[in-house]
């Protein structure tokens, strides 16, 4: 090949504008890919680089080819067919492979160990190779390795079985007319143009998106969609290599169906969210093939793999949709810090330390640094802002539940984006893109909401934070101790001092009221058998989580004092006590248990290890609440 000057991939305040407000171009999104292409072909020389010195050090039977010669073929096909090798560049699973063995080579200790023999690891870089011959038709001769017998042809699929063993090793013959893969106790043959499933061919499955309009106003046509991904080894983000999904293929169609539908609402509602998804997203991995319950759904990107996106099954299509945006965000930011700065390195160049200042993400349970609430604010404000668009075309139950979803992300939106902007580890540039984000928000704090979805929101999202302040932040225990002393003399309280952050995870419980406020929106009949599920159990939590989703502020009352009697040190018993009083009726104990839940916690413990027997936490609140906030 002729060499050419490299290029540096940059990004001009213009586009980092567009793309904080959720308009990136089609030229903007293109910027992105080739900056992550151009990342992965360093990735891959690195391994060229390592690649020898690994092969030293383990030992196979026959030896390992080097992968020079994987390299040398590859640079054939670039010559004679590039689409080809794009294709198979175009696997995310190539990023993680390359990644993760690379962190092998070079001794460091992230995430879960690889649990394929070195020198498998080591192979896969004839398996790109083979991959890419056999799509050119360029003849050649590869030895692969094979897990429990089967073959992996980045961006295309797996071969085999060809053999027993967990790992052996197999060898693909490729000439102008397709393949043969042989292995120790099978062969398959593979045409060069790779049929749909057949036996002993296990492809990556295009989803076929559905006409629409494209990002320009043109009429659309039937395009390609992403991969669906059940197959290669190195899908999963923690778990590899890992075996083709044994269970749930029945269920495909209908991941393919609800898949093309979501593509469709974007390219309809918001043909910025579709162009980014285009774009950006290339595979998508099922996780769990259960139905989404209550609105849950477990989806997750990984910076090992940009353009690979593990999903569960949404619910419907809406959901999706909103699933996708959310994910195809991830995406674009990942993309975009390995350019630009926008939240500046620790001198130590380490990042995740015990010292770095920690936020509430009001979507997470746990506390999250910087990095990590910039990715939530501008993942959520990407999905926010669906759901505002959404509103105009959603109708009965439907739009009920998706002015709650906009109102509740408003809510915690507005919260995010005013701590994301207070720190002072924002560069100038990300100074900027939050400024972005944030002016996006203001932007819609007069949409006018319904009454009844924007009540169950704002009752949703004091929960949230409350809960998470009582979990993870505390008072001083000095301070505490004072405190109770000042309690035992019958003294006024003393100004409160400000609180620490003390993450607690081990007492984090998975969040119940939202999946149930989205079933009482949603699905009115489903939750009435909940919640006559939750009575006839005799336990106080549902019962009073049902009876506060409902509305029924005197049954809650009731129940909240039933699940405090039950459990006494239950913090979310005395914090749902507190919403169930109407706003306009809370006393100032009430707001205190809201809005410093974590005084109230620190205090009560403070009592008990002194020997005192804890008064109800409704009355440390009113006496704490008679104190001022001291500076």
């Amino acid at each position: 090949m002729t060499p050419r000057p490299l290029d540096v991939h940059r990004v001009s305040l213009d586009s980092l504008r567009a793309m904080a407000a959720g308009d990136a171009s089609e030229t903007d999104l293109e910027l992105l890919c080739s900056a992550q292409r151009s990342q992965l072909l360093l990735i891959l020389r690195a391994l060229l680089d390592r690649g020898d010195e690994g092969v030293r050090r383990t030992r196979h039977p026959g030896g390992i080819p080097s992968g020079r010669d994987a390299w040398r073929l590859l640079c054939v096909v670039e010559e004679r067919a590039p689409e080809a090798v794009e294709a198979v560049l175009a696997d995310p699973t190539v990023m993680a492979w390359a990644l993760r063995l690379l962190r092998r080579l070079n001794g460091a200790v992230t995430g879960a160990p690889s649990t394929a023999p070195l020198w498998a690891d080591l192979g896969q870089f004839h398996a790109l190779a083979a991959a890419a011959t056999l799509r050119a038709g360029v003849p050649c001769v590869l030895r692969v390795p094979a897990h429990r017998g089967l073959v992996w042809l980045p961006g295309a699929g797996m071969a085999g079985p060809v053999a027993r063993r967990r790992w052996s090793e197999a060898e693909i013959r490729v000439d102008e007319r397709g393949a043969v893969v042989q292995g120790e106790d099978g062969r398959i043959t593979l045409e060069r143009r790779l049929p749909d499933p057949a036996p002993g061919w296990r492809p990556l499955r295009t989803v076929r998106t559905v006409p629409g309009l494209t990002p320009g106003g043109k009429p659309g046509r039937r395009a390609a969609g992403p991969w669906l991904d059940t197959v290669s080894p190195y899908r999963d983000f923690t778990r590899y290599p890992r075996s083709p999904g044994r269970s749930g293929d029945r269920r495909l169609p209908e991941w393919e169906d609800r898949l093309a539908g979501a593509y469709a609402l974007l390219e309809r509602e918001s043909p910025a969210d579709a162009a980014a998804l285009g774009a950006l997203v290339r595979t998508l991995v099922p996780g769990s093939l259960r139905r989404a319950e209550g609105g849950m759904v477990a989806s997750a990107s990984s910076l090992d793999a940009f353009g690979a996106v593990m999903l569960s099954l949404p619910h419907d299509v809406t959901q999706t949709a909103a699933v996708l945006v959310h994910e195809a965000r991830h995406q674009q930011l990942n993309a975009l810090l390995s350019m630009v700065h926008l939240v500046r390195v620790p001198e130590d160049g380490t990042e995740g330390t015990a010292e770095e200042r920690h936020y509430y993400a009001p979507w997470r349970s746990d506390p999250r640094p910087v990095k990590g609430l910039l990715h939530g604010v501008f993942a959520f404000a990407g999905v926010g802002r669906f759901w505002r668009t959404h509103r105009h075309h959603a109708s009965g139950p439907e739009a009920d539940r998706v002015d709650f979803e906009f109102a509740v992300l408003r809510d915690q939106l507005t919260e995010a984006v005013a701590a994301l902007r207070s720190d002072d580890r924002l560069t100038e540039a990300g100074r900027l893109f939050a400024d972005g984000i944030a002016a996006q928000v203001a932007g819609w704090q007069d949409d006018e909401v319904a009454a009844g979805p924007a009540a169950l929101a704002g009752h949703y999202c004091a929960l949230r934070r409350a809960v998470w302040r009582a979990r993870h932040l505390e008072i001083p225990f000095a301070e505490a101790e004072r405190l109770a002393k000042a309690w035992e003399s019958g003294a006024a309280a003393p100004a409160l001092p400000p609180s620490v952050l003390h993450a607690r995870p081990g007492l984090i419980r998975p969040d119940t009221f939202g999946p149930l406020a989205r079933i009482r929106l949603s699905a009115p009949a489903d939750f009435a058998d909940r919640r006559e599920e939750a009575d006839e159990s005799g336990e106080p939590s549902p019962r009073a989580e049902c009876a506060a989703v409902a509305g029924d502020t005197d049954l809650a009352a009731r129940r909240y004092a039933e699940w405090t009697a039950r459990d006494p040190e239950d913090v979310e018993a005395w914090i749902g006590a507190a919403l169930a009083v109407p706003a306009e009726s809370r006393g100032p104990g009430d707001a205190l248990l809201l809005s410093r839940p974590e005084a109230v916690t620190t205090l009560h413990q403070a009592l008990r290890t002194a020997g005192a027997t804890p008064p109800a936490p409704a009355d440390l609140a009113a006496w704490l609440a008679g104190a001022g906030e001291r500076g």
